[in-house]
């Protein structure tokens, strides 16, 4: 039963439907073997491979070493893979400094795998001399590995310059924002400072209009009668010392002292009252020019 599906993954290959054969693998692996099978984790690892999956490929075949370790043949195949990786990374112009890195150290490994692989006395499931092949090919490309070191050391520090620089425009842009940012809020204290110093001298304006001074009216001396020792004396052949004639200016003086009176009560309402109208009168105007104020500051505002 697993031939079957085996047979079908294989047809898939041919036709170069690698997503489907890596499925069908994967599949008849989990159904059939457990996870555990070496040949087919190696048919799986060449479908990665032919679909240019490398390093799924590595994975797959560092899966198999560990089942076999002593399998040669899954050692030839997996330093065929990192060579691979290695030659794609350090062709790779922008190629990171520590991926090349990781690509030599790769390269290395694989040149030690070949020739060690090439020198095997015993009959391999490989080609001896295709592994000697690999072996100085994974030796001439070290020969060139300071080269792609270097290449990628200057990538490295050319793309940090180019990060420090984006940085620093970044924190010069963030300070010169944040300065504005000072300067429109001390601008807009000023303001409020400047509106509370007016709204206070509008304040003690208002304090001085509602200050009334009091207008301070002349005392006037009641006019009374005279007294005793300025009064004449009359003798009792005089005909004014008739004493009717005595009572009657006594009831006239009264009366016009009472006449007098009720004059200086009604001058003193009337002071009053125009003393009232005249405070309101203040008022109205005062209020006035406070509304004309502050409609010309919202105005220009």
């Amino acid at each position: 039963m697993p031939d079957v599906w085996l047979n079908l993954a294989h047809i898939y290959i041919e036709q170069k439907q690698f997503v489907s054969a890596i499925q069908m693998y994967e599949n008849c692996l989990k159904k059939f073997y457990k996870h555990h099978n070496v040949e087919i984790l190696l048919y799986l690892a060449r479908a990665h491979f032919v679909y240019g999956k490398l390093e799924e490929t590595r994975r797959i075949l560092l899966r198999a070493r560990h089942m076999a370790p002593h399998d040669n043949l899954i050692l030839f195949n997996l330093s065929y893979v990192l060579r691979h990786l290695a030659t794609s990374t350090l062709r790779d112009e922008k190629s990171g400094l520590e991926d090349v890195v990781s690509a030599v150290r790769n390269l290395e490994l694989a040149q030690r795998f070949f020739t060690m692989l090439s020198k095997a006395t015993e009959k391999q499931k490989y080609d001896l001399n295709h592994a000697g092949a690999e072996a100085r090919q994974c030796t001439d490309l070290l020969s060139q590995a300071q080269y792609h070191v270097a290449r990628a050391r200057k990538l490295d520090d050319e793309q940090r310059a180019i990060r420090m620089q984006q940085e620093k425009a970044k924190q010069e842009l963030e300070s010169k924002r944040k300065e504005e940012e000072d300067k429109r809020l001390k601008e807009e204290e000023e303001k409020h400072q400047a509106m509370l110093a007016q709204r206070e001298v509008y304040r003690e304006k208002a304090k001085n209009i509602l200050i009334f001074t009091e207008e301070v009216e002349p005392v006037r001396v009641p006019k009374g009668r005279k007294k005793k020792d300025d009064e004449p004396i009359y003798s009792s052949g005089d005909p004014s010392s008739d004493p009717d004639k005595d009572d009657a200016l006594n009831e006239e003086e009264k009366a016009q002292k009472k006449k007098e009176k009720s004059e200086r009560k009604e001058k003193k309402r009337q002071a009053r009252e125009n003393k009232k109208k005249a405070r309101k009168e203040r008022e109205r105007k005062r209020l006035q020019q406070e509304k004309e104020e502050k409609s010309g500051k919202y105005t220009s505002k």
